[in-house]
């Protein structure tokens, strides 16, 4: 299909570079005296900027290689996935009430996030903070209007089952599953499991050349089909999964995630022991973040918290500093053999200044990727309120909410938190923040914090009230907690401090490799190109892994490299992929797409 043109530009230093690395282990060899992980790293100095998933899970693999590790932090430890204290006093010696980002969310296809929290010691676990991880039996999706809501087990069968689908009998599963589940109509359930049997069966070479150019939506068939149709598996799926819109929203990385969940739910790629849907017992710092930053100080890792970094000094294709403003204001330089950056993108892009990208002209086309909201609302309630042994979608919400009862899964008791009278906290996320509400009309980005909660609430109200049954009353609700990243909420200079990176249409071509042309700096998170491809704890992970590989890579060090475990392969579908590879390269549609002509 020819080179790749992203790639094009630097592939000389590129050259050059492998050389150097190549050329000091051969001469290693010639002397006889094989490296160790230390001859190369012992005394090397890496700075890692941001202290998030990717960069506590970068530094844990440097620190286990021998390299010197300072993590500079410009808010707090864990990024997103940390915990938030609500502000408010505690009594009786308690703690403050847990808050969130957003609920965190393990599925059983997590394979390099759970190796790395099986390194994490845990007083009482055998295999560290991984044996936190509970497992959730059950998801539900609510209607609204009098509909019935869907009660979905999910059982945890033995890894690997073999399926034995033909095409037709995947379609005719998938769809008379979907007719019965979701009352659609038939031949709107057979035409939405033939595009997934499209999907299923493409090549690499197709999703990523045809299907990543195209939304969702189109992908799908949305605009032709019913209203029903639309919300389940255009709207409701895409913006509860991604926070982006199905019209927006890359079929690859919708399709690749759909795929990786459904195979998990039938046993297939998980990691050992693992399930589709896995929570932590307790609130995340405490049962993982807390854990592991103290697992890294005892290793030697340096933490700078409140540390922001503002740019970046470049001579001869290598960073000899950078800035960094501490927390008093003061602007200094540091500087390391190493930089790592685990920035989120939004940051990162501020960090592209003209001689930065001098030295990888490529870094541009990151400045293009693009974020969106996606953020938590906390209501603590007075009673338990177990709605279902999982998560609830909230499929006709017009904010796109999902919901956790969380006392359900959590080892310490509630009332532990706060003035003692809480027991359960109904844990949301706001994936939509630009369509009107139901109750009030107006966009969650357009309304005060008191605005957002009631406006929440009612919506949730509507889902489990509909049928008659008072389930969710409003002398349940002790208090509620808004995540602090909404800043300046009702007026004109909202914003969001933390949004999510989003797969929009053909973003793949402007997210960079970890490895940049810059010879000591190296990209990890969930924004550069990993396997997992969508925005997840998983990917963040996968890409510090790679970081770190490209880092030893170029230090010429011969410490064993970071496992990379990829999503789950169907070999069924290998022999119809190999078929599809080849009509891709002929310019010819897939096998099963009836819908769309030969590529031009």
């Amino acid at each position: 299909m020819g080179r790749d043109p992203v790639h094009a530009g630097w592939s000389r230093r590129q050259f050059l570079r492998d050389a150097a690395v190549t050329g000091l282990a051969t001469m290693s060899g010639l002397l006889g005296a094989p490296a160790s992980a230390g001859a190369v790293s012992a005394g090397a100095k890496v700075a890692v900027l941001g202290g998030g998933v990717a960069g506590l899970s970068a530094a844990l693999e440097l620190a286990e290689r021998d390299f010197r590790v300072t993590v500079y932090e410009r808010k707090e430890l864990g990024g997103k996935a940390r915990s938030i204290p609500v502000p408010q006093a505690a009594t009786g010696g308690r703690r403050p009430l847990p808050g969130e980002h957003g609920f965190r969310f393990f599925p059983g296809f997590y394979w390099n996030l759970g190796d790395t929290m099986r390194r994490i010691p845990f007083p009482g676990n055998q295999r560290g903070t991984w044996d936190n991880l509970v497992r959730a039996t059950a998801s539900r999706i609510s209607r609204s209007d009098g509909r019935p809501d869907l009660t979905i087990p999910l059982p945890f069968p033995p890894s690997h089952i073999p399926v034995p689908y033909t095409p037709q009998s995947f379609v005719d599963t998938v769809a008379g599953a979907l007719t019965e589940a979701l009352r659609l109509p038939p031949l709107e359930a057979a035409y939405f499991a033939r595009r997934i049997l499209v999907y299923v069966t493409s090549s690499d070479e197709r999703r990523l050349g045809q299907w990543e150019n195209v939304t969702w939506s189109g992908f799908i068939g949305a605009d032709k089909m019913s209203e029903e149709y639309r919300r389940v598996f255009a709207d409701g799926l895409v913006r509860n999964l991604v926070a982006t819109k199905s019209h927006e929203a890359s079929a690859h990385s919708i399709g690749l995630i759909s795929e990786a969940i459904a195979w998990s739910i039938l046993g297939r790629g998980n990691e050992p022991g693992g399930s589709v849907d896995r929570l932590l017992n307790g609130p995340t710092s405490e049962q993982l973040i807390d854990p592991w930053v103290a697992h890294l100080r005892a290793l030697g890792v340096e933490f700078r918290v409140g540390h922001r970094v503002e740019s970046l000094q470049v001579a001869e294709d290598n960073i000899t500093s950078a800035t960094i403003r501490d927390p008093s204001g003061q602007a200094r330089r540091i500087t390391a053999d190493w930089f790592l950056s685990a920035m989120p993108v939004e940051r990162f892009v501020r960090l592209l200044s003209d001689e930065v990208l001098t030295a990888d002209p490529r870094l541009e086309r990151a400045r293009w990727l693009r974020t969106d909201w996606m953020n938590g609302l906390m209501f603590y309630l007075r009673r338990r309120l177990p709605l279902t042994p999982g998560h609830v979608n909230y499929v006709d919400s017009s904010w796109a909410i999902t919901s956790i009862s969380q006392a359900q899964f959590w080892e310490r008791d509630f009332r532990d938190y706060g003035d003692g009278t809480v027991v359960e906290c109904l844990s949301t996320i706001i994936s939509d923040w630009v369509t009107a509400g139901t109750v009030n009309g107006k966009r969650a980005r357009d309304c005060t914090p008191d605005e957002i909660a009631r406006e929440t609430w009612a919506q949730i109200k509507a889902h489990l009230n509909d049928t008659g049954e008072a389930t969710l009353t409003d002398d349940l609700l002790h208090s509620w907690f808004l995540d602090p990243a909404i800043t300046g909420s009702g007026t004109a200079n909202v914003a969001n401090d933390e949004p999510l990176f989003i797969q929009n249409v053909g973003s793949w071509a402007d997210r960079p490799e970890s490895m940049t042309a810059i010879g000591n700096l190296f990209l990890a998170g969930d924004w550069v190109r990993t396997n997992v491809n969508v925005t997840t704890m998983e990917g963040a992970n996968e890409g510090a892994r790679q970081a770190v590989n490209a880092l030893l890579d170029a230090a010429g060090s011969a410490a064993p490299r970071c496992s990379l475990h990829g999503l789950f392969r169907p070999p069924e579908f290998e022999p119809l992929k190999a078929v599809d590879r080849a009509r891709y390269r002929a310019q010819q549609p897939n096998l099963f797409d009836i819908d769309h002509p030969p590529q031009p």
